[in-house]
């Protein structure tokens, strides 16, 4: 993808990103091996396009990395398109940024995020902006079952800050939902399932996607995965792959002695939360690829690189990351069903 040669001066961002969303989606499209059509009709494998942490509200940018997504959804022929939450406040200014999204032709699919909800909005009002059925639920696509989470219940005791809990009443729900799936099953949800303490029952969530069993023994949960943190990392517990989808448009910086001026003129005053990112490039997705006949899925990820000033040239370096996990880009990534 391409930027002008004068967009971008001692670190600052003078104008609009540019970037070719079109040719730049049919190169990447074109990594993905295209899909032979059975005889029946049938593909062999489901593709699932996955962008999380948008953040429509703060990034300067946000609908042409967004029509980027979609553009490229389109191109590698997609079977469905799930946003993993921090999209959008639920606004009637952000319908037309809504409307990019459902320029995807096929089932879309949304994920509440803790900034979904912010300005004052109930996660009812989210919940019935973006269209969706619930604020979780649960779908069957592709003879595969897919279960979308809402990590933003109150947990006991909660006094101020982002809830982070998965309830009880969602918890029982997601129990029977499991048992009641005849298939593979992969889980969505804004915040991490893995990463200690960002919601506080995960210990509790995790039992029951390890206990979830076929009745030859085999686990149902294939993967989960999850947006939230804006890192690129994967780790697996209980046998169950936790796949982090890095933010589609930036890395948020906490330490506000590093904070840089990213955007000039009137897009900063109009933007001015774009300082405490480092933006990147272009914009982030990947396609979540599952070829059950062949007992395996992959995360096909996008590569990318830091807007001005990088992590290393402002000195950085947050220890609550996983080693090498602030990355422009989202790794590709293989699995297998388990056995």
């Amino acid at each position: 993808m391409n930027r002008s040669p004068d967009s971008i001066s001692n670190g600052v961002f003078t104008r609009r990103s540019v970037f070719r969303q079109t040719a730049g989606s049919l190169v990447w499209a074109g990594c993905l091996n295209s899909q032979s059509v059975s005889a029946n009709g049938s593909k062999p494998k489901l593709r699932i396009g996955l962008i999380a942490d948008v953040h429509k509200d703060i990034i300067h940018d946000a609908d042409a990395r967004l029509l980027a997504f979609v553009d490229a959804m389109t191109a590698a022929h997609a079977d469905a398109v799930i946003q993993l939450g921090d999209f959008c406040i639920p606004k009637p200014e952000n319908e037309p940024f809504l409307d990019i999204f459902r320029k995807f032709s096929g089932p879309r699919y949304h994920v509440l995020g803790n900034h979904d909800m912010d300005g004052g909005y109930t996660r009812e009002q989210a919940v019935k902006f973006l269209g969706m059925p619930a604020q979780y639920y649960s779908f069957d696509l592709g003879g595969l079952h897919f279960v979308i989470l809402d990590a933003n219940d109150r947990p006991p005791g909660h006094k101020s800050g982002y809830p982070k809990s998965i309830g009880p009443e969602q918890l029982d729900w997601l129990e029977r939902d499991l048992a009641a799936s005849k298939a593979d099953t992969f889980v969505f949800s804004h915040q991490s399932l893995e990463r200690p303490s960002c919601i506080t029952n995960q210990a509790d969530v995790r039992a029951i996607f390890e206990n979830a069993r076929f009745s030859d023994g085999r686990r149902k949960v294939a993967a989960c995965s999850n947006g939230h943190w804006h890192i690129d990392h994967a780790r697996e517990i209980g046998g169950i792959p936790y796949v982090h989808i890095n933010s589609a448009s930036y890395v948020w910086v906490e330490d506000v002695s590093k904070r840089r001026p990213r955007l000039s003129g009137e897009l900063g005053r109009k933007f001015p939360t774009v300082a405490s990112t480092i933006p990147y490039v272009d914009p982030l997705f990947a396609v979540l690829e599952i070829d059950r006949a062949a007992g395996r899925f992959e995360f096909h990820g996008r590569q990318s690189a830091w807007l001005g000033p990088g992590p290393d040239q402002i000195g950085y370096s947050p220890t609550s990351y996983p080693a090498g996990s602030m990355y422009p880009g989202v790794r590709s990534r293989h699995f297998s069903f388990p056995t």
